[in-house]
């Protein structure tokens, strides 16, 4: 007979080790990662509101543009011919992510100067700007986007 099987107390141990394990690395609950918020983009040329697409994940509109900036008040280059053209302010720019440990992951984000959509992950960073990446295969571009404060 095998001594293992005989422990009792040796098998319990095991199983809440077990047990421990897997709550330790469970995902963390999207609430831990709250990005929702008014943000300036990284070159100031625009304001994202982030809110609950109401499935408990970010979506971005943008709701400013500086009209100060050249080509940012239309959307030129979007390859959806009933969109093209429109007014940047009032389109989805972030959508579809999912809570990956302390960020947002498996997002897209879009980007109106050419008009492509490209895969994206956001996390808040200790000093609570927002890192904003986007990436075309294994090559990635964070950008730092800063909270608009509240009026």
């Amino acid at each position: 007979m095998n001594s293992f099987s005989g422990n009792k107390n040796m098998r319990i141990q095991i199983l809440l080790t077990a047990f421990a394990a897997c709550w330790i690395a469970a995902p963390v609950h999207a609430s831990d990662i709250n990005v929702v918020g008014l943000w300036l983009t990284a070159d100031g040329s625009a304001h994202v509101d982030i809110a609950d697409c109401g499935d408990g994940t970010p979506c971005g509109t943008v709701v400013w543009v500086d009209p100060n900036q050249p080509g940012t008040g239309t959307d030129d280059n979007n390859p959806d011919p009933e969109l093209k053209g429109q007014s940047i302010v009032g389109s989805k720019m972030l959508w579809g992510f999912k809570p990956n440990s302390e960020k947002w992951g498996s997002g897209k984000i879009y980007d109106a100067r050419d008009g492509k959509t490209y895969k994206s992950k956001l996390k808040l960073t200790e000093d609570g700007k927002l890192n904003v990446k986007g990436c075309v295969g294994p090559f990635c571009k964070t950008l730092v986007w800063t909270r608009v404060a509240a009026e």
